[in-house]
Protein backbone atom coordinates (compact mmCIF):
# COMPACT_ATOMS: atom_id res chain seq x y z
CA UNK A 1 0.00 0.00 0.00
CA UNK A 2 2.89 2.32 0.83
CA UNK A 3 4.35 1.82 -2.65
CA UNK A 4 0.94 2.73 -4.15
CA UNK A 5 1.00 6.15 -2.45
CA UNK A 6 4.59 6.77 -3.51
CA UNK A 7 3.68 5.91 -7.10
CA UNK A 8 0.58 8.16 -6.94
CA UNK A 9 2.63 11.09 -5.62
CA UNK A 10 5.24 10.56 -8.32
CA UNK A 11 2.53 10.47 -11.00
CA UNK A 12 0.96 13.69 -9.65
CA UNK A 13 4.36 15.36 -9.82
CA UNK A 14 4.73 14.37 -13.47
CA UNK A 15 1.20 15.46 -14.39
CA UNK A 16 1.57 18.85 -12.68
CA UNK A 17 4.81 19.50 -14.55
CA UNK A 18 3.08 19.59 -17.95
CA UNK A 19 1.83 22.91 -19.39
CA UNK A 20 -1.43 24.19 -17.96
CA UNK A 21 -3.19 24.18 -21.32
CA UNK A 22 -2.68 22.66 -24.74
CA UNK A 23 -3.58 26.13 -26.05
CA UNK A 24 -0.70 28.05 -24.46
CA UNK A 25 0.08 31.06 -26.64
CA UNK A 26 3.05 30.65 -28.91
CA UNK A 27 4.43 33.78 -30.53
CA UNK A 28 5.15 33.64 -34.26
CA UNK A 29 8.65 32.52 -35.24
CA UNK A 30 11.35 35.13 -35.72
CA UNK A 31 11.23 36.60 -39.21
CA UNK A 32 7.44 36.21 -39.56
CA UNK A 33 5.90 38.78 -41.90
CA UNK A 34 3.22 40.97 -40.35
CA UNK A 35 0.38 42.81 -42.07
CA UNK A 36 -2.12 45.56 -41.34
CA UNK A 37 -5.56 46.03 -42.88
CA UNK A 38 -6.44 49.41 -44.41
CA UNK A 39 -9.90 50.45 -45.58
CA UNK A 40 -10.54 52.00 -48.98
CA UNK A 41 -13.85 53.63 -49.84
CA UNK A 42 -15.37 56.44 -51.88
CA UNK A 43 -16.74 57.74 -48.55
CA UNK A 44 -14.16 60.07 -46.99
CA UNK A 45 -15.11 59.18 -43.39
CA UNK A 46 -13.96 55.56 -43.78
CA UNK A 47 -11.30 55.88 -46.50
CA UNK A 48 -7.66 55.19 -45.57
CA UNK A 49 -8.57 54.06 -42.06
CA UNK A 50 -6.79 51.23 -40.24
CA UNK A 51 -8.31 48.12 -38.68
CA UNK A 52 -7.73 48.45 -34.95
CA UNK A 53 -8.48 46.53 -31.77
CA UNK A 54 -8.83 48.73 -28.70
CA UNK A 55 -7.43 47.38 -25.44
CA UNK A 56 -9.97 45.22 -23.65
CA UNK A 57 -12.29 45.01 -26.67
CA UNK A 58 -13.09 42.05 -28.93
CA UNK A 59 -14.60 43.91 -31.92
CA UNK A 60 -12.36 45.44 -34.55
CA UNK A 61 -12.94 49.09 -35.42
CA UNK A 62 -11.49 51.67 -37.79
CA UNK A 63 -8.86 54.16 -36.61
CA UNK A 64 -7.32 57.12 -38.42
CA UNK A 65 -3.76 56.59 -37.18
CA UNK A 66 -1.61 53.81 -38.61
CA UNK A 67 0.03 53.51 -35.18
CA UNK A 68 -3.32 52.22 -33.82
CA UNK A 69 -3.55 49.47 -36.45
CA UNK A 70 -3.61 45.85 -35.33
CA UNK A 71 -0.88 43.68 -36.81
CA UNK A 72 -1.49 40.18 -38.10
CA UNK A 73 0.43 37.22 -39.40
CA UNK A 74 -1.27 34.72 -41.66
CA UNK A 75 -1.54 30.95 -41.98
CA UNK A 76 -2.84 29.25 -45.09
CA UNK A 77 -5.17 26.26 -44.94
CA UNK A 78 -4.01 24.50 -48.09
CA UNK A 79 -7.05 22.24 -48.74
CA UNK A 80 -9.33 25.28 -49.23
CA UNK A 81 -6.74 27.92 -50.13
CA UNK A 82 -8.06 30.16 -47.35
CA UNK A 83 -6.18 32.01 -44.64
CA UNK A 84 -6.45 32.77 -40.97
CA UNK A 85 -5.34 36.21 -39.78
CA UNK A 86 -3.69 35.84 -36.38
CA UNK A 87 -3.25 38.68 -33.92
CA UNK A 88 -0.16 38.58 -31.69
CA UNK A 89 0.15 34.81 -31.16
CA UNK A 90 -1.10 31.51 -32.51
CA UNK A 91 -4.19 31.41 -30.28
CA UNK A 92 -5.94 34.64 -31.37
CA UNK A 93 -7.41 35.27 -34.79
CA UNK A 94 -10.00 37.25 -36.69
CA UNK A 95 -13.43 35.68 -36.89
CA UNK A 96 -16.69 36.88 -38.41
CA UNK A 97 -19.63 36.71 -35.99
CA UNK A 98 -23.29 37.72 -35.93
CA UNK A 99 -26.83 36.59 -35.07
CA UNK A 100 -27.59 35.91 -38.73
CA UNK A 101 -25.75 36.14 -42.03
CA UNK A 102 -26.76 39.75 -42.80
CA UNK A 103 -23.85 41.36 -40.92
CA UNK A 104 -20.99 39.25 -39.59
CA UNK A 105 -18.83 41.50 -37.42
CA UNK A 106 -15.04 41.23 -37.37
CA UNK A 107 -14.04 40.04 -33.90
CA UNK A 108 -10.94 38.82 -32.09
CA UNK A 109 -11.37 35.23 -30.87
CA UNK A 110 -9.07 33.06 -28.79
CA UNK A 111 -8.84 29.42 -29.89
CA UNK A 112 -11.97 29.43 -32.05
CA UNK A 113 -13.77 26.11 -32.32
CA UNK A 114 -17.29 24.85 -32.83
CA UNK A 115 -17.56 24.45 -29.05
CA UNK A 116 -17.03 28.13 -28.19
CA UNK A 117 -19.44 29.84 -30.58
CA UNK A 118 -21.82 31.98 -28.49
CA UNK A 119 -25.42 30.76 -28.44
CA UNK A 120 -27.62 32.22 -31.17
CA UNK A 121 -24.60 33.35 -33.19
CA UNK A 122 -22.97 32.34 -36.46
CA UNK A 123 -19.18 32.39 -36.48
CA UNK A 124 -16.51 31.57 -39.02
CA UNK A 125 -12.74 31.90 -39.06
CA UNK A 126 -9.92 30.85 -41.34
CA UNK A 127 -12.10 31.59 -44.39
CA UNK A 128 -10.26 34.63 -45.70
CA UNK A 129 -8.83 35.01 -49.18
CA UNK A 130 -6.13 37.29 -50.53
CA UNK A 131 -6.50 38.55 -54.10
CA UNK A 132 -4.15 41.32 -55.24
CA UNK A 133 -3.63 42.31 -51.59
CA UNK A 134 -7.38 42.66 -50.96
CA UNK A 135 -9.11 40.68 -48.21
CA UNK A 136 -12.04 38.49 -49.24
CA UNK A 137 -14.03 35.57 -47.86
CA UNK A 138 -14.47 32.06 -49.27
CA UNK A 139 -16.86 30.10 -47.08
CA UNK A 140 -19.11 28.33 -49.56
CA UNK A 141 -21.77 31.05 -49.72
CA UNK A 142 -23.58 31.40 -53.02
CA UNK A 143 -24.22 35.12 -52.43
CA UNK A 144 -22.23 37.13 -54.96
CA UNK A 145 -22.64 40.71 -53.70
CA UNK A 146 -21.08 40.29 -50.28
CA UNK A 147 -18.72 43.04 -49.20
CA UNK A 148 -16.98 44.34 -46.14
CA UNK A 149 -18.67 47.39 -44.66
CA UNK A 150 -17.99 50.02 -42.03
CA UNK A 151 -20.90 50.05 -39.57
CA UNK A 152 -21.43 53.43 -37.91
CA UNK A 153 -21.94 53.23 -34.16
CA UNK A 154 -23.89 55.56 -31.92
CA UNK A 155 -20.57 57.16 -30.88
CA UNK A 156 -19.70 58.05 -34.49
CA UNK A 157 -17.02 55.34 -34.66
CA UNK A 158 -17.04 52.46 -37.11
CA UNK A 159 -16.91 48.72 -36.61
CA UNK A 160 -16.26 46.31 -39.48
CA UNK A 161 -18.56 43.59 -40.78
CA UNK A 162 -19.12 41.37 -43.78
CA UNK A 163 -22.48 42.34 -45.32
CA UNK A 164 -24.37 39.68 -47.26
CA UNK A 165 -25.26 42.23 -49.97
CA UNK A 166 -28.86 41.05 -50.22
CA UNK A 167 -30.67 41.52 -46.92
CA UNK A 168 -32.14 44.71 -45.50
CA UNK A 169 -30.38 46.14 -42.47
CA UNK A 170 -31.24 48.98 -40.13
CA UNK A 171 -27.55 49.67 -39.50
CA UNK A 172 -25.84 52.61 -41.20
CA UNK A 173 -23.31 50.81 -43.43
CA UNK A 174 -20.71 52.01 -45.93
CA UNK A 175 -19.01 49.58 -48.35
CA UNK A 176 -15.25 49.30 -47.92
CA UNK A 177 -12.41 47.30 -49.37
CA UNK A 178 -9.82 45.98 -46.93
CA UNK A 179 -6.32 46.19 -48.35
CA UNK A 180 -3.58 44.03 -46.89
CA UNK A 181 -0.50 46.16 -46.17
CA UNK A 182 2.83 44.57 -45.31
CA UNK A 183 4.47 45.99 -42.18
CA UNK A 184 7.92 47.28 -43.03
Amino acid sequence: MKSFFVAAIALCSIVSARPASPFDAVPPPAGTTFYRLQSKSSATAVNNQWVSLKTGQTSYTLAAQQSAAAQFFIDQYKPTGTYSFRNTDDTRQIALQGPDGTLLYMVDVTNPSSTNIPGGQLMEWGTFTIDNNVLGVKDGSLLTNRTFVAVEGSDGGYSIALYDGASNTTQNITPITLNIVKVT
